[in-house]
């Protein structure tokens, strides 16, 4: 059994489980309709959609950014619904997150990008130049380390992106369109990269518009349209609008 924020997380368990979710805005827009999955532990699960699919809204209920209008979700233990804001802080340590843009800091060294993420939780010193050191070595930058993100490729910078969101050792990562920037070499690059991450035990969750990635790497694939999910296959393709 894990404990996670206080709660526990029996071995049975998902890690993430969505019961009837949905989000309406102040402005009437459904977002989310009775949305309900669970993922297990060490799961690679993508989520595809067209654009007004639910997928940000989806990320942004998961980071607890937003509140569901409705339904329960429990992640790592944690009932969202029940969590208090100065909770929220560590909650999050539980989920890495690596974003289209990559993010990063331009005033700031790969070091320091990577170093931040371990200050903030009050990580020693010491301890920081050890883990930043092992990151960079399992994204395979560590030639890199003193450099500005601003003189690295593309490809590069989402390394270092996805070595900022490991160091703290996340129990999830949450990819958003980690691709989407990048040209299709660097794209499965990073794809394989997150492979190696997820069979190392971490949970990976990839929101992708990238049929070729998906298609190739052949996990689950949970499809939305319109803010609810129209297909969830455990070992699928590209999931293409559907009338």
């Amino acid at each position: 059994m894990a404990k996670r924020s206080g709660r526990i997380l029996s071995d049975g368990d998902p890690l993430i489980r969505l019961e009837s979710i949905s989000k309406t805005y102040s402005e009437g827009v459904e977002a989310l309709h009775d949305v309900s999955f669970s993922i297990n532990k060490g799961e690679f699960v993508f989520i595809v959609g067209p654009s007004g699919s639910g997928k940000s809204t989806l990320i942004k209920i998961l980071l607890k950014e937003l509140d569901p209008t409705s339904g329960n979700i429990h992640v790592a233990g944690s009932d969202l619904g029940t969590l208090k804001r100065r909770q929220v802080s560590r909650y999050r340590r539980n989920i890495g997150v690596v974003f289209q843009n990559f993010e990063l800091l331009k005033d700031r060294s790969v070091y320091e990008n990577i170093a931040l993420a371990q200050r903030v939780i009050g990580v020693p010193k010491r301890k920081i130049n050890r883990n930043v050191s092992s990151m960079l070595s399992l994204v395979g930058l560590n030639d890199k380390i003193k450099v500005n993100p601003e003189e690295l490729s593309g490809g590069e910078q989402q390394r270092v992106a996805l070595a900022r969101a490991l160091v703290n050792r996340p129990t999830i990562l949450l990819a958003d369109e980690p691709t989407g920037n990048l040209d299709p070499g660097n794209a499965w690059s990073i794809m394989e990269l997150m492979n190696e991450i997820n069979k190392l035990g971490t949970t990976v969750i990839v929101v992708t518009h990238n049929p070729e990635v998906v298609d190739a790497m052949q996990k689950r694939v949970i499809a939305m349209k319109e803010g609810r999910i129209i297909a969830d296959i455990s070992k699928g393709r590209y999931i293409y609008e559907r009338n």
